[in-house]
């Protein structure tokens, strides 16, 4: 009886004084989340470096998956085509036709790269090199341009030619000392590395095993995620990857063919506008700048933009009312682009405004660059739909309204009755001098009432 009182004494102590407990649980988490974190950006560049290291090592992975995923609808087209017909007549059937539908799909990117490379590369190569070498031409025409407009202020273009030549300058300078030798290396850097070439080679074997075998994969990755959550979570999760593959399957795929058509289009425009006699520019260049707006235009809101003025410039160069003639195409282009061709292609593939992309764009961007800006919309796009979702869900707890529409205007929620009610004009804090100057009369005035009352 004497050993067990204190064990009664103390769970009575504990009954009555639990948060206790909840304290000190919550001081423990504190402090060992707080030495977690000064553990971590201690170690950040040594954890950054072994990241990297992994990402190297994953990289033919990380190629084969991004094949796959980009070829998967041409692999599901011929899959829908090929399938039946083998299954009625083979016994593995089925299995015949992925293995078949993986080659045919790969064989199919192969070639298609292999034709735009074969088409593209060498021009463009010869126009990037013709375009670095006439640099000095281009500088001069620019500044014997500018005198004629400026021979009536001498004063201004002295100055104006002084600024431009060793703006100028330094423009030769950095691409005979940087540009030239950083292309030349990338370029042969691309063709003659080993390892590039190896872990392509290695990602076409491995987008070929995951193409063949998607099916099971998706079944084992379906089995681990029952496995782990209760059914209800599970299907929670598995909807959530659903939208998101949907999301950025769309996307992805949508901006490649809709950039695609535009550069195509933009190279057609200009190959006109130099026959009938409004551009004379070298033909050459005509694919250089079409590459610049195909490429560009995977960007959303700021890729037209992005690549119309380097273009831009470069015709500015041979003649500035040539560049209007192409400023005039390009938004003309664009407009097509977004207003007929975007439409038609992706639809409202991701549900958010312009302001979000907007958004979304300039953050990725600036944190992971030119990729971070093409798939920074169906990411953020993600993300946005999973904080909806929980705020939703919150509000659905307590029984509120998660239609938008409902919480717009002047109204907030009244704590008895659950209902949206207009704010009270006294009930709103005041914002200005004024303001405030008139709510403190209000108060002195009523307090001085309610003295004489008192009285």
């Amino acid at each position: 009886m004497s050993v067990e009182e204190p064990t009664q004494q103390n769970r009575s102590k504990f009954r009555a004084y639990p948060h206790y407990f909840q304290w000190g649980l919550t001081a423990f988490c504190v402090i060992v989340s707080s030495a977690i974190v000064v553990f971590l950006l201690q170690w950040l560049p040594i954890i950054w470096t072994m990241f990297q290291k992994l990402l190297g090592i994953l990289s033919p992975f990380i190629y084969g998956f991004v094949m796959a995923y980009l070829l998967m609808p041409i692999f599901n087209a011929l899959y829908k085509r090929i399938q039946p017909p083998l299954s009625r007549r083979l016994k593995n059937g089925t299995r015949i036709a992925k293995g078949l539908c993986s080659i045919l799909t790969l064989l199919i990117g192969i070639v298609v790269v292999g034709i735009l490379l074969w088409m593209v590369l060498p021009q463009l190569i010869v126009s990037v090199f013709s375009l670095l070498e006439s640099m000095d031409t281009y500088l001069n025409e620019i500044s014997g341009w500018v005198a004629s407009l400026l021979k009536d202020n001498p004063v201004i273009e002295r100055n104006f030619l002084q600024l431009y030549e060793e703006f100028s300058q330094q423009i030769v300078n950095w691409v005979q000392n940087i540009a030239l030798p950083q292309l030349v290396a990338l370029m042969t850097g691309v063709v003659t590395t080993v390892s590039v070439l190896f872990d392509i080679l290695i990602g076409i074997i491995i987008a070929l095993y995951i193409l063949n075998s998607k099916d099971t994969f998706c079944a084992q990755a379906k089995k681990m995620t029952y496995s782990l959550f209760s059914i209800n979570r599970a299907n929670r999760i598995m909807g959530r990857v659903a939208y998101v593959h949907r999301v950025f399957g769309g996307f992805i795929t949508g901006k490649l063919i809709d950039s695609l058509i535009i550069g195509v289009l933009c190279f057609i425009g200009l190959r006109l506008l130099i026959g009938f006699g409004l551009m004379t520019m070298d033909q050459s260049y005509a694919l250089l700048i079409s590459v610049i707006i195909g490429v560009t235009n995977i960007i959303p809101f700021f890729g037209p933009f992005i690549g119309a003025i380097p273009s831009t410039i470069l015709i500015m160069v041979i003649s500035p009312v040539q560049a209007v003639y192409f400023v005039l195409f390009v938004l003309a282009l664009q407009q097509f682009d977004g207003n007929i061709l975007g439409p038609k292609i992706l639809g409202n593939s991701t549900g958010l405004s312009s302001f979000w992309v907007m958004f979304a764009i300039l953050l990725f961007g600036g944190v992971f660059g030119f990729v971070g800006m093409a798939v920074g919309v169906p990411l953020f796009a993600v993300l946005y739909s999973a904080v909806t979702e929980v705020v939703c869900s919150l509000l659905k707890k307590r029984g509120l309204s998660v239609d938008t529409n409902d919480y717009r205007g002047p109204r907030q929620l009244d704590p008895v009755t659950g209902e949206f009610v207009a704010i009270k004009e006294e009930e709103r804090p005041p914002v200005s001098a004024k303001e405030r100057r008139r709510a403190a009369e209000k108060a002195r005035a009523q307090k001085q009432q309610e003295e004489q009352k008192k009285d």
